[in-house]
């Protein structure tokens, strides 16, 4: 399998976790956006009320569906009066409004942003350490270092053979380090040559070593 694939699986992972944990935020945001354009005001009565905890709730009736909102105290004392609360609504989607004085909660926010902030700092830790997120692999070099074009490729031959293309990263007596993104690569020459470069592309055909 090439290992360029396989290098950006754990990146979209955390864009996609991503994706999912703010799109709660932003369809409220474009809810509110619609609102804001389309949306016409309306009296909806009111059907219960009560306090709670510091919250003042009301349950009030939109086209034969029942909600409750937590609305401000000036709000809440007017529609126990009235008997009545301002809805502000989308007119093909009644489903979709706004309680005039609603509370909104930031619990929804902060909880989103401690989750951004989460995932932004294991996509640094997946950039910073990249090469030293899996065990350094080790192969005996079959024949000669080749140079290749740029890119990370680790695919299996048959049984315990493989092509390996990186980036020379170290040259040593008789081995050297490639870098395929999301691991390293040792090759022990056993002999041939190496033709290529320190930061130069290499391809490999080897056997793994333990």
């Amino acid at each position: 399998m090439a290992a360029h694939r396989r290098r950006w699986t754990p990146t979209l992972v955390v864009v996609v976790a991503a994706l999912l944990i703010n799109l709660p935020v932003l369809h409220g945001l474009y809810l509110d956006r619609r609102l804001a354009a389309d949306g016409v005001h309306r009296v909806a009565p009111v059907e219960a009320h009560r306090e709670a905890g510091g919250a003042h709730l009301l349950r009030y009736a939109l086209d034969g569906a029942s909600f409750t909102a937590d609305v401000e105290e000036d709000v809440f004392e007017q529609a126990v009066h009235t008997g009545e609360v301002g809805v502000r609504v989308l007119p093909d989607d009644p489903g979709t409004h706004r309680v005039d004085g609603a509370v909104s909660s930031r619990l929804g926010l902060v909880v989103t942003l401690a989750a951004d902030a989460a995932l932004a700092l294991m996509l640094y830790l997946l950039w910073r350490f990249r090469g030293r997120l899996r065990p350094r692999l080790r192969l005996v070099a079959m024949q000669d270092v080749e140079r290749c074009r740029p890119g990370a490729v680790l695919e299996q031959m048959e049984g315990d053979w493989y092509v390996v293309c990186g980036e020379v990263l170290e040259i040593g007596d008789d081995e050297l380090v490639l870098d395929l993104g999301d691991r390293r690569v040792q090759v022990l020459l056993d002999g041939h040559a190496n033709p290529v470069g320190h930061q130069q592309p290499a391809k490999v055909v080897g056997r793994v070593v333990p």
